[in-house]
């Protein structure tokens, strides 16, 4: 395992934060604050940079009538992008765990397409369910899966291969480690790898697929 020196970490600390507060000072501020008391389901204290949202959603092939899922809505780069790029028709539900990240959310988003639930991603298959969908063409996951409790993760695992299209659904999952592709071969038959440098921290991101055309 990795051993940083305590200075490292603090000067590592600070460059982080004085980023996201140079780019969006009170956004950035209420941000910083929630993601460090919450830092084991969101995953990091920092935004995620426009480098990354373009890499996240460049698997993704936006088409009339989709439905999207999103897991870890945080502070919403990616919801307000996705949005952006989604067709009038389409749907999209992001989930949040965090109830003043949804509630900054609320105050800053106004779409009809998208169902914000304040829920974790582990009960996804009931709100479709509620909402009379049964699968879906994509997932983009920003969960921290490799520092959840291991059956947390699965039962988040279980219900994305329950709910995603077999044909050409595709699972996006962005992480922070580089050594996830064997345990996602072991669910998908298709697994591509794509990596953002332009971000703090440095980023991966998966794209997965249940049938065997990347």
């Amino acid at each position: 395992m990795l051993k940083f020196a305590p200075s490292f970490v603090i000067f590592l600390f600070y460059c982080i934060f004085f980023n996201i507060c140079l780019r969006f000072p009170m956004q950035a501020f209420k941000y910083f604050v929630e993601a460090t008391k919450s830092l084991k389901t969101v995953g990091t204290v920092t935004f995620s940079s426009k480098f990354l949202v373009n890499k996240m959603l460049e698997p993704v092939v936006f088409k009339p009538k989709q439905v999207i899922i999103e897991l870890g809505a945080g502070n919403g780069c990616i919801t307000k992008e996705l949005l952006n790029r989604m067709h009038p028709d389409s749907q999209l539900f992001s989930f949040e765990v965090n109830e003043n990240f949804c509630t900054m959310l609320n105050s800053t988003i106004q779409d009809e397409r998208l169902h914000l639930i304040n829920d974790s991603a582990e009960h996804l298959t009931q709100y479709l369910h509620a909402n009379n969908i049964e699968k879906v063409d994509y997932i983009i996951s920003s969960v921290p899966l490799v520092v959840l409790p291991e059956a947390v993760s699965e039962t988040i695992m279980k219900a994305v291969e329950q709910t995603l299209k077999n044909s050409d659904g595709t699972f996006i999952h962005l992480s922070y480690s580089p050594f996830l592709r064997n345990k996602f071969k072991q669910q998908f038959n298709a697994v591509k790898l794509y990596f953002s440098a332009l971000n703090l921290p440095p980023a991966w991101v998966y794209a997965c697929k249940l049938s065997k055309v990347a």
